[in-house]
């Protein structure tokens, strides 16, 4: 019978723990920053400005920024191509006005990190027909719209960033004897939210401990072998989700192989999105299902 190790990442005592998602503000220092036709400051507070405008996306774009985000290059295939292509690892961006139908802006602010869900949609746009809720479900509206300065700001106080805390690390039990067998089938279960940054695949510092205790593990018994797969959850699209996957299961293979574990026991895969471990409905779930895992094959 083949026999999976596991333990979840920070040791089998350290629990996940979600943080709220954070809002998305601008502060008065950074409004001093947008284009005049979105707002400026007066009095040391951000006034926006009341005249719709279909912004271009060279002005859409600096308007985010100074909101702290930023279109990474392979995220570009989420956008309308009229808002950005990527070439050579760098955005262009288009400067003819362009109003978009709430979707459009919606997959705009997704490719910039950002996440939108109903009960934030119910509470800070009702009435507003940028987007509603329907039997849970958030339903957008269908006119392309140029937004004044005023309402585009609602829109994007509606959306969240989520982030996580990193438990504390603690040390992970040692691996059970080579003759000893597990009492039953477990897995290894790495969460992507600790062990790399936000849509990167470089493996934090402080996790190489937890990293260690599998090559241990494989060192005491030489024949395990590994499929290191990696998963993502629902946000952004299944393409870039597909090579976030691939990249951070390279980078636990990568960093095994460093250590001294033959090739030729481990494998890598990605599956995206495709194989959520819960329901991709809450940002405590999706977190979850951000994750990967080493199965003996």
């Amino acid at each position: 019978m083949k026999k999976l190790v596991s333990m979840l990442l920070g040791g089998a005592v350290a629990a996940s723990l979600a943080l709220p998602a954070m809002a998305i503000v601008l502060d008065p220092e950074a409004g001093k920053n947008v284009p005049t036709a979105f707002a400026k400051v007066v009095g040391g507070k951000v006034v926006y400005d009341r005249t719709s405008t279909a912004y271009s996306s060279v002005t859409f774009n600096e308007i985010l920024k100074a909101y702290g985000l930023e279109l990474a290059p392979d995220m570009v295939g989420s956008v309308p191509t009229s808002y950005a292509t990527g070439k050579d690892g760098a955005v262009a961006f288009n400067r003819v006005g362009i109003a978009y139908a709430p979707a459009g802006y919606h997959s705009i602010f997704t490719s910039y990190g950002l996440e939108l869900n109903p009960d934030d949609v119910a509470t800070k746009l009702s009435g507003n027909d940028y987007a509603s809720v329907v039997n849970g479900q958030i339903v957008f509206g269908k006119s392309p719209t140029a937004y004044d300065g005023e309402t585009l700001a609602l829109i994007l106080s509606a959306y969240n960033l989520a982030v996580v805390e990193a438990p504390p690390v603690v040390e992970a039990p040692p691996p059970p004897p080579p003759a000893t067998p597990a009492p039953e089938p477990v897995k290894w279960v790495l969460n992507s939210d600790y062990m790399f940054e936000f849509d990167k695949a470089v493996i934090k510092e402080q996790y190489f401990v937890l990293l260690d205790q599998i090559v241990e593990a494989m060192v005491a018994e030489p024949g395990l072998r590994y499929e290191i797969q990696g998963h993502t959850c629902n946000i952004g699209s299944n393409a870039y989700n597909q090579k976030l996957s691939e990249r951070r299961a390279n980078a636990i293979n990568q960093y095994l192989v460093e250590k001294g574990i033959a090739q030729s026991r481990l494998t890598t895969i990605g599956f995206g999105e495709e194989k959520p471990a819960f329901p991709n409905d809450t940002p405590e779930n999706r977190a979850k299902n951000r994750r990967v895992e080493l199965v003996e094959f």
